[in-house]
């Protein structure tokens, strides 16, 4: 029994882990680094000078840095929220269902999201804290049900 709960421990440690650390390095890239910036200079002059029909205000390069900000928050969020649960209350994780499903259902849509509309790296690097945290979350399952079933 407590090998499986040290299984699933480590698994979702890692997966969080990992999630944070691909967060932190997407806001660096958003906010210190060119990464996010097109290539072509004529289209980031353009990007600067346009707005979304929505708001006149909605400069389409700092939609982009805004998107990209938030979006990096999301995967810290996620990242820290799950690791904190998993070293300092992993007990709570068997009987923490919702949390565990809404983490493997947003990591879920992020490959997804990578796959059409992203860059295959972002997707094969989702792919990574998702199959960690299925596994993680599974054993945790095991685990409960089996501790339900001797009670």
């Amino acid at each position: 029994m407590a090998k499986i709960q040290s299984i699933a421990r480590i698994s979702i440690m890692l997966g969080s882990a990992t999630l944070l650390f691909f967060g932190l390095l997407h806001l660096h890239g958003t906010f210190f680094s060119t990464d996010l910036a097109p290539a072509d200079q004529e289209l980031l002059v353009r990007l600067k000078s346009s707005h979304i029909q929505m708001d006149k205000t909605g400069n389409l390069w700092k939609l982009w840095i805004g998107f990209n900000a938030m979006f990096s928050v999301g995967l810290i969020f996620i990242g820290a929220i799950n690791l904190y649960l998993a070293a300092r209350k992993n007990q709570l994780f068997p009987s923490l269902q919702f949390i565990s499903l809404l983490t493997v259902v947003s990591n879920a849509f992020f490959v997804w999201v990578g796959y059409q509309y992203m860059i295959a790296d972002f997707a094969i690097s989702m792919v990574i804290p998702l199959s960690l945290f299925v596994i993680g979350f599974a054993f945790n399952q095991y685990q409960h049900m089996k501790q339900n079933k001797i009670s």
